[in-house]
């Protein structure tokens, strides 16, 4: 059985983490623990990149503390990321395995509403600004931006799922990334 720990204990974040894992290698144990990403509540750019990798490290780091036998550790962190001239929702995967090696994914990115941006830019977060527009409260902890701007046809654990997947193709082609 493989083991893994998720740096939080978001629902969509651990429920997506068990879907993928699952699906690359069977019987999984999968364990949400919060941790602090060390970057702003609503990160842009490499802060995205950077969050997702000291989840997964400080994941990684409170395992050896407790003496938990890990094979993956995972760090997953939304936000705002700019190609081009174009501003994108996304989240950003780091999936550390037992030896130390890094890995990273992201999500399917969507573009993102340039009234959304400017708020976010100013210093609002995307989930407060998503229930203020949606009128429903707490829609970060169901679909997310995603689903809210997709009409439920992505969700946040959709497509934190196929972030995870994208993260672990080193792991499931080792020969290919050894070469």
């Amino acid at each position: 059985m493989v083991s893994v720990i998720v740096g939080s204990t978001n629902s969509a974040k651990v429920e997506a983490a068990r879907h993928a894992f699952q699906r690359c290698f069977g019987m999984v144990k999968v364990v949400g623990l919060e941790v602090d990403s060390a970057v702003a509540a609503q990160p842009v750019g490499e802060e995205c990149f950077s969050g997702a990798r000291n989840r997964a490290l400080a994941a990684r780091s409170q395992a050896a503390a407790r003496s938990l036998d890990v094979d993956f550790c995972l760090g997953i962190e939304g936000g705002l990321l700019k190609l081009g001239e174009m501003w994108f929702g996304a989240g950003v995967v780091c999936v550390v395995d037992s030896h130390g090696r890094e890995s990273y994914g992201t999500t399917p990115m969507f573009e993102m509403p340039a009234s959304i941006v400017r708020e976010v830019l100013d210093g609002r977060e995307l989930g407060d600004i998503i229930d203020e527009v949606s009128g429903e409260p707490h829609v970060r902890r169901s679909g997310g931006a995603v689903g809210y701007l997709t009409k439920g046809m992505l969700t946040k654990m959709s497509v934190y799922e196929d972030g995870i997947l994208a993260a672990l193709a080193p792991c499931v082609s080792a020969d290919v990334y050894e070469r």
